[in-house]
């Protein structure tokens, strides 16, 4: 009997040490009580679920700090808890105000307009997205000055939180790479708004599209939760609470575990918003107009269903402006999801109205390698680091934009310039030298792995051909000849590229 008791205490053990723990964020309660101190009354028999697996579970419950604390200050809380439980990673699964919990806290986001303080490790492995209010909840913006507190008010569409929250790297919400999939209902609407909503958010403010690939918004028969917002919005659902695990919502738990354990199943279960009536046709529009300086002019204007919007199937900020205009900025080398960069790295910017501009970085002028109408290509400083201001300006006015610098982002340049497909790389025997951008500064570690196997790295550094062009220099295993080949430098990892 000993020596099983020791056996399932090992295979716990393993059970811990092979998944991340998981963190539930809850949502917002107008009235906290004390069933609303664990996760049975939203998430229902999820955690139990979990500790089935062998699953650590960590409960982080909006109504366990007092005076209900703006979104800003719980994403700050969300970050001393993660980094409070002894692990490299966590996966997260937030439910309604819970996901701008856990966006607030990807952003940095602190409590003053416009600024933000992004961490420069998340340890966030997986997210799952339940019924987040991305662009707010059902709340007219007439209840605004009557709600009874901040996080209500953040609810509210247009707000200043919200439009800051969607724009703060580049115009644009930014993720950090976390692996993401959004679970949203659609149970919700009356007649001909059938469909159009949870009964708490409409369908356009819960899809992720305003981030990520149409596939990571999964459409769900259900309804936004049992809560009280809810019965105060009474907006109309009839079907099984998204977030509430039991015998009656079977598929928000598929897509969770299939997602956490990495299976594809995910993809099979529900609809993305291409294949949906509502968000196929309509998409949301956050508008913000500016002068041809940059500076804000007017209020920020919402719209939760727009026919031939810039975005169907989600919603998208748009700023109206005059003058030069940043649409983004990239490794030259690549595109990635998350739009982060290095120091020393080699950047496109891309926009509008750029010939004749000049280009600094919190107010220190950067070198042009190459500029016309649509595109400038740059250097940035080897001194730079976290949240930077950059600034494009001309004889017409000037554009703005955060972007966020990572100690290093690996971008392999590729032979068509794509960022994928056959690496800008020379060979000589079994020796490789590849060419990159983004190893940042100081000693540089990164790994190289090709066809999923590490391989000898001789050198890695700056190139001496072109300032910002880095070199990996690397050792073929006997017998190997070409392959895929992928860079680690500290949390990042290349584009992925072959050697043909």
């Amino acid at each position: 009997m000993r020596h099983l008791t020791l056996f399932f205490i090992w295979a716990s053990a393993s059970a811990f040490a092979g998944r991340p723990p998981v963190v539930l964020v809850d949502g917002y309660h107008l009235l906290c009580q004390s069933e609303n101190l664990s996760s049975v009354h939203d998430f229902g028999e999820l955690e139990a679920r979990f500790h089935a697996q062998g699953i650590q579970v960590f409960f982080f419950g909006t109504c366990q700090y007092r005076g209900k604390p703006s979104i800003e200050e719980l994403g700050n809380a969300l970050g001393a808890t993660i980094r409070n439980i002894n692990a490299a990673q966590v996966d997260l699964i937030s439910y309604s105000l819970g996901g701008l919990v856990v966006r607030s806290y990807l952003s940095g986001k602190q409590t003053a307009p416009g600024i933000f303080r992004p961490p420069p490790d998340t340890r966030v492995h997986k997210w799952v997205s339940i019924a987040t209010p991305n662009f707010g909840a059902l709340l007219p913006n007439i209840l605004t000055n009557f709600l009874p507190d901040a996080q209500s008010s953040e609810l509210v569409p247009g707000n200043r939180f919200l439009f800051d929250l969607a724009t703060w790297n580049q115009g644009h919400d930014d993720l950090r790479g976390v692996d993401t999939v959004g679970i949203i209902g659609n149970a919700g609407g009356f007649g001909p708004f059938q469909g159009a909503s949870d009964g708490t958010v409409a369908v356009t403010s819960a899809s992720m599209s305003f981030s990520l690939p149409d596939q990571r918004t999964r459409v769900l028969p259900y309804c936004h939760g049992a809560g009280d917002l809810d019965s105060v919005l009474g907006l109309g659902c009839d079907g099984p609470p998204l977030p509430k695990i039991g015998p009656d919502n079977p598929l928000s738990w598929s897509i969770i575990d299939s997602f956490l354990t990495d299976s594809d199943d995910w993809k099979n279960v529900g609809r993305p918003p291409s294949k949906d009536p509502i968000l196929s046709q309509f998409g949301g529009v956050l508008r913000s107009s500016r002068d041809n300086l940059d500076q804000v002019s007017g209020s920020i204007q919402d719209q939760n269903f727009v026919s031939n919007p810039p975005l169907r199937g989600g919603y998208q900020v748009v700023i109206d402006k005059a003058g030069p205009r940043i649409a983004i900025v990239i490794p030259s080398a690549a595109v990635f999801q998350t739009r982060s960069l290095a120091p020393r790295m080699l950047i496109s910017i891309f926009g509008q109205a750029l010939a004749g501009s000049t280009v600094s970085v919190d107010g220190r002028n950067l070198p042009i390698n190459f500029q016309d109408d649509h595109q400038i290509n740059t250097l940035l400083p080897e001194d730079v680091s976290g949240l930077a201001r950059l600034t494009v300006a001309a004889a017409g006015g000037r554009a703005t934009a955060n972007i966020f610098i990572e100690p290093s982002f690996p971008a392999v340049f590729t032979m068509d310039g794509t960022g994928t497909g056959p690496a800008a790389a020379l060979r000589a025997g079994s020796n490789v030298s590849l060419f990159l951008t983004g190893l940042g500064r100081g000693p540089h570690t990164p790994s190289v792995t090709l066809n999923g196997i590490a391989v000898e790295v001789t050198y890695a550094g700056a190139a001496p051909i072109f300032s910002g062009l880095d070199q990996i220099n690397f050792r073929l295993p006997p017998g190997v000849t070409s392959g895929t080949v992928i860079v680690t430098s500290g949390i990042r990892s290349s584009n992925i590229v072959t050697i043909p």
